[in-house]
């Protein structure tokens, strides 16, 4: 998902330059970087978040 979203980003931006791979691969690693932790911070909130509205199924 960040290597798609980094990729329509840097294309949008700059458009598809001679050394597009190359800089679309650091900016792919930079998202991952943010996104990865972001995602294991929030998840725990998030399905707390979740479970006020929806009924959960026990779980086993």
């Amino acid at each position: 998902m960040s290597g798609i979203i980094s990729f329509i980003n840097l294309s949008m931006n700059l458009g598809f330059i001679p050394e597009f791979v190359s800089k679309w691969f650091a900016t792919w690693m930079l998202s991952w970087a943010i996104a990865y932790p972001t995602v294991l911070v929030c998840l725990p909130l998030v399905r707390r978040l979740t479970a006020l509205f929806v009924d959960l199924p026990p779980q086993p």
